[in-house]
């Protein structure tokens, strides 16, 4: 029980670290349109509150109830929380640093949550081949699964269109390797 207990600890420790900086932020009477810190904050929580699923089991649970909780933490993070998360993530950051605009940025974040609402569970079908799935309930997963990163790479090409302005601000030069990482 101890380390589901540093789990939930841990769990609940990423929350209000990531509260404490952007709480502030969503309360402030400054008139501007913060959808995006919205879709940030609430990704951030999703993020957070779905790993909690991973205190469905312990040590004495059967190894295929462990191996299903594990398994939809794992695809259902990879496959819908981490996109909404990254797209909204980059387009905050791109956002603040003037490389793509407040609207663009809020756009690819609410095309990624909603290709997550939409397609977050049969985009993990690709991988239901062992259990005898036909190939077009694959075909559908793979597809979805497929469309979950086209508003980051969207995002990422409008980003990489502007930085490539970088000589018409010296500043842009000192970007270079994060945004080369991205």
């Amino acid at each position: 029980r101890l380390w589901q207990i540093g789990k939930f600890a841990g769990i609940a420790f990423w929350l209000v670290l990531m509260a404490r900086g952007v709480f502030p932020a969503l309360l402030a009477p400054n008139g501007q349109d913060k959808n995006l810190l919205a879709l940030l904050t609430f990704s951030i929580v999703a993020i957070g509150l779905f790993y909690g699923s991973g205190l469905f089991y312990g040590e004495r649970t059967h190894l295929s109830v462990m191996e299903y909780w594990r398994w939809w933490v794992v695809h259902l993070w990879v496959e819908g929380f981490f996109e909404v998360f990254a797209t909204t993530a980059l387009a905050f950051i791109f956002s603040t640093l003037g490389l793509v605009s407040y609207r663009m940025a809020t756009t690819a974040s609410l095309a990624s949550a909603s290709l997550f609402m939409l397609g977050g569970i049969p985009g993990t079908f690709h991988h239901l081949y062992f259990s005898g799935t036909t190939t077009p309930v694959m075909a559908v997963g793979a597809a979805f699964s497929a469309l979950e990163v086209v508003p980051l790479v969207v995002l990422g090409h409008e980003a990489w269109e502007h930085w490539r302005l970088k000589n018409k601000a010296p500043w842009m030069a000192n970007l270079k390797w994060p945004l080369m990482c991205f």
